[in-house]
């Protein structure tokens, strides 16, 4: 059909999180498109995915939400371990976020909740496996995908959520680079950055272990992250480089790098009555990879724009990577229904479709920095990065137990959902989600705000005197 001829269609290049959330979003908002992966949907891959309530929020509007819930547990305690297997702090954190936002926060294989974005899919046969795009044409009228195979497909705006490695963000920097030289510079680039490596995995949760909570240890230069589940027990190593890397410079680990550094802390304790080697063994799939971060400036250009780890990466520590990348896509999927909507033929043309992406691109950028700004915070502070840190995480259990809910709620409460399809009116919270027209502070929020501005002085009192303290040898 002629791209005159044929609605609005968005190619959407990534069956991941954020290609299947796509699929969900771009169906319900009416609008045509394909999904092209150049794998396997829902490949044996990957550890866990954690869903905060803005993600929950999300997979509720799609009809996924109850899939989800069903394979967890509900997390209980949140626990901050020494090396020698001491617990330094227990919080209730998963109770007061959902008490703050009237979702809990499931936990489970990232496998299993891609097969339910997939399940729910309402056309499976818009979601193409073993379909690899090596190429964008862009022009005046449309945009072509060319296949690997030689066949062609035809839209009107390309939708890059092909990861961390992605192809098509590579795709773009040429195209934009041959249309304004100097475009995209290798300071860009090179603003993807590796600190740290990790070894993720699980193991089946067996009697003795916690099937509810998430345990972090600390180390100098190193932190484990332990969350149980009813069927398995996710788990986290994450190790310091020792000196930064810079895209595309990450090396690609084998099985026996893999073997190599889990032997490093086989013996260290990750809970009270287990070390790290018995996880290990029993592993179900356990992988060493890089853990990247860095946010690009162009998120697009002409017809493709970018969505998830291709354009947004952040360190999985506290697991907002999946939710950041279901966020992009509403608020992309809810600016083209705008568009679609409002253009007389349905089809928004190349002028309008340039403000929509530049729209999208200012609404993410600043999201986007405070998110992985949060995240990389807290992979340093487990991980004790540096005397701040360290000082830092001895001075939280001083703190009031609701402190980093609180916090955690300011950056959740700011997110967005699909502007086109109802909520829940039952899953309400004392916090109000900025996005329902609830902008001024209400009690809850003056009072979190009071907290805060509160424990500001005893927080810088605290982390002088513990400072003092490890400055002068004394051991805590």
């Amino acid at each position: 059909m002629r791209s005159a001829e044929r609605p609005f269609r968005v190619i959407v290049v990534g069956g991941g999180v954020g290609g299947l959330t796509a699929a969900h979003t771009l169906h319900r908002a009416g609008i045509d498109y394909v999904v092209l992966e150049k794998g396997l949907v829902a490949p044996p891959m990957g550890a866990s995915i954690g869903i905060y309530p803005h993600g929950s929020r999300i997979l509720e509007q799609i009809g996924c939400l109850a899939d989800v819930e069903d394979e967890c547990v509900t997390l209980g305690k949140s626990q901050n371990l020494l090396p020698d297997g001491r617990t330094i702090f227990s919080s209730d954190f998963f109770k007061y976020s959902r008490q703050y936002h009237g979702y809990p926060i499931p936990v489970l294989e990232r496998r299993r909740f891609l097969e339910i974005l997939y399940e729910n899919t309402p056309d499976k046969s818009k979601i193409r496996s073993g379909t690899a795009v090596v190429d964008v044409i862009d022009h005046e009228t449309g945009v072509k995908a060319i296949l690997a195979d030689g066949s062609v497909e035809d839209g009107d705006l390309i939708l890059g959520v092909d990861g961390v490695h992605s192809n098509i963000r590579n795709i773009m920097w040429r195209n934009a680079n041959a249309a304004v030289p100097g475009l995209i510079t290798t300071a860009e680039k090179k603003s993807l950055i590796c600190d740290w490596t990790a070894l993720a995995g699980f193991s089946p949760t067996v009697p003795g272990m916690s099937n509810c909570n998430m345990t972090c240890t600390h180390y100098p230069g190193k932190s484990f992250l332990v969350i149980g589940q009813k069927k398995y027990t996710f788990w986290f190593v994450f190790f310091k480089n020792e000196e930064t890397r810079y895209w595309p410079s990450s090396p690609r680990w084998t099985a026996q790098d893999a073997e190599k550094r889990a032997a490093e802390c086989a013996d260290c304790p990750i809970s009270d009555t287990q070390v790290f080697g018995e996880l290990w063994r029993s592993r179900v799939r356990g992988d060493l990879v890089n853990v990247e971060e860095g946010l690009f400036k162009h998120m697009y250009f002409g017809r493709i724009v970018l969505a998830g780890d291709a354009v947004h990466k952040m360190t999985p520590n506290i697991g907002l990577g999946g939710n950041a990348s279901m966020e992009s896509v509403v608020v992309l999927s809810n600016l083209l229904h705008r568009a679609v909507q409002a253009h007389p033929s349905g089809k928004p043309d190349k002028k309008m479709l340039e403000t929509i992406l530049e729209e999208y691109q200012t609404l993410r950028y600043d999201r986007m920095q405070k998110v992985i700004h949060f995240s990389g915070e807290a992979t340093r502070l487990q991980a004790w990065d540096s005397l701040y840190y360290k000082t830092l995480s001895r001075v939280v259990p001083y703190l009031p137990d609701t402190t980093s809910a609180k916090r955690t709620a300011e950056l959740i409460k700011a997110a967005a959902k699909l502007d086109y399809v109802p909520t829940s009116p039952v899953r309400k919270g004392t916090v109000a989600w900025e996005d329902d027209g609830q902008r001024a502070l209400g009690a809850h929020q003056a009072a979190v705000s009071s907290v805060r501005r509160l424990i500001q002085i005893p927080v810088v009192l605290l982390s002088f005197g513990l400072s003092f303290f490890y400055l002068s040898g004394i051991k805590l």
